[in-house]
């Protein structure tokens, strides 16, 4: 299997995909519930916007089929960072690629586009003003023929350790079903969830699973790991124990034998004293 970034050759491939993929996804359906062109101008739209050169935070990424090198499966990256200028604000940067093209006719389209993209925006807001830096993984589909085969979770695994070599942290928004199953098996976790709230004259609202991939602690945070239970990290100093402390507070030549001691493997006297005390036997029995 071939990972590679998507060019704009791969668009016909990539658009196959989403109206394929996403059929029945609850995200996509909340923004068309019908498949019209409009859904397809958008589609145009958007991903035009993801792989242009010039949207350096936006990144498409795809699996190519081992045989055939047919694009089958493709995911969608935003790198986020702290701006001050008002331009560069993280619904700035949503809208230039998100947006519903200015020919799109139906107000209602636009206004649950404009409801999706206030959900990500404060999702986004939230763990970038706790991080700095964010991944933001908007999609990852794959063609309903490709299925369960392991194309997406690869595609999930390869950004992840982009992210982790840089010190991000990556977000998703999931679906309350198969979204929110897929993310937790590509070692996301779930950190509550947000609501897109039902635009004006509609019942419908959809609820989304904030899904949160942290990088590892650096290394001095780490908590102490099983090498320091058994001693081989660093330590504090260990407490003599009862022996030790009877022995320290006595005179040296008061300190009572060890175990070693008793086997007459421990301290031995000088040959001096040996001799003095042979002498003095051999004088008692004289």
């Amino acid at each position: 299997m071939v990972v590679r970034l998507a060019t704009e050759a791969d668009l016909p491939a990539l658009k196959d995909i989403v109206l394929s993929g996403l059929s029945t996804d609850a995200i996509w359906r909340y923004a068309f519930p019908h498949n019209t062109p409009e859904a397809s101008e958008y589609l145009d739209s958007v991903l035009k916007q993801c792989i242009d050169p010039q949207n350096t935070n936006w990144t498409v990424s795809v699996v190519e089929a081992p045989k055939t090198h047919q694009v089958v499966s493709l995911a969608i990256w935003q790198t986020l960072q702290e701006h001050e200028a008002e331009e560069n604000s993280v619904a700035n940067q949503l809208h230039r690629v998100l947006d519903l093209p200015t020919s799109s006719s139906s107000d209602k389209v636009a206004k649950r586009i404009a409801a999706l993209q206030a959900a990500i925006t404060q999702t986004q807001q939230t763990y970038l003003s706790r991080y700095g830096e964010l991944m933001f993984l908007h999609a990852v589909i794959t063609h309903p023929h490709w299925k369960r085969q392991g194309y997406a979770k690869l595609l999930v695994k390869q950004s992840l350790q982009v992210a982790r070599s840089k010190g991000l942290v990556a977000a998703a928004l999931a679906s309350p079903f198969s979204g929110y199953v897929f993310y937790s098996g590509t070692s996301f976790s779930n950190c509550g969830r947000t609501t897109v709230e039902a635009v004006e004259g509609e019942l419908d609202k959809l609820e989304l699973q904030i899904m949160v991939n942290s990088p590892p602690p650096r290394p001095e945070a780490r908590r102490s790991s099983i090498m320091d239970f058994l001693g081989g990290g660093s330590s504090k100093a260990s407490t003599p124990d009862r022996r030790d402390s009877h022995d320290q507070q006595a005179a040296p030549d008061q300190r009572r034998s060890s175990f070693l001691d008793v086997f007459g493997f421990g301290t031995r006297r000088s040959s001096a004293d040996n001799r003095e005390a042979l002498d003095a036997r051999r004088s008692s029995h004289a």
